[in-house]
């Protein structure tokens, strides 16, 4: 996701260094978030209190990670699919298929099938990529708010 990148972006141009990965991010100190703002921002390191800068937890961080919706995913898929497969071999499948006007009904009805699961698939992928933006987007957040914290403490702001 560009988020990730625009968040590790953010924290080199905050002078906040040592962090390649998203989950590096939990291995910032409040020390380290101090000095690499006092050094970029030109602030005294007595001015700027390394407790205004709580760090990211891990718990945080798991909700930015795609990992963490896969079980809901497969879960939801394997959900829909024995749903699928049980729908498409039982009594409405079979009259679907049979008959003279079989194929015809069979492809509409194979085909209705599919939108069902298309349907659902969409929707949990959908729903788990919101929430894992959402958690993104805290992460930079908290960032930001170091960031104004620092600032504040300046005079900027």
């Amino acid at each position: 996701m560009a988020l990730i990148q625009d968040i590790l972006s953010q924290l080199q141009q905050m002078g906040i260094g040592g962090v390649s990965s998203y989950g590096g991010l939990s291995q910032l100190t409040p020390e380290m978030i101090q000095s690499g703002l006092s050094s970029e921002y030109g602030i005294s390191s007595s001015d700027l209190p390394s407790a205004m800068f709580p760090g990211i937890s891990q718990e945080m961080l798991a909700g930015g990670r795609a990992s963490t919706y896969s079980p809901m995913i497969e879960a939801t898929g394997a959900s829909l699919l024995g749903g699928l497969t049980k729908e498409m071999g039982g009594q409405a499948g079979r009259q679907a298929a049979g008959g003279f006007a079989g194929s015809g009904q069979q492809s509409q009805y194979t085909q209705q099938a599919r939108d069902v699961y298309g349907k659902g698939m969409t929707d949990i992928l959908s729903q788990s990529s919101q929430q894992r933006g959402q958690s993104l987007s805290s992460v930079m957040d908290l960032i930001n708010q170091w960031r104004t914290s620092a600032l504040k403490v300046r005079g900027d702001m």
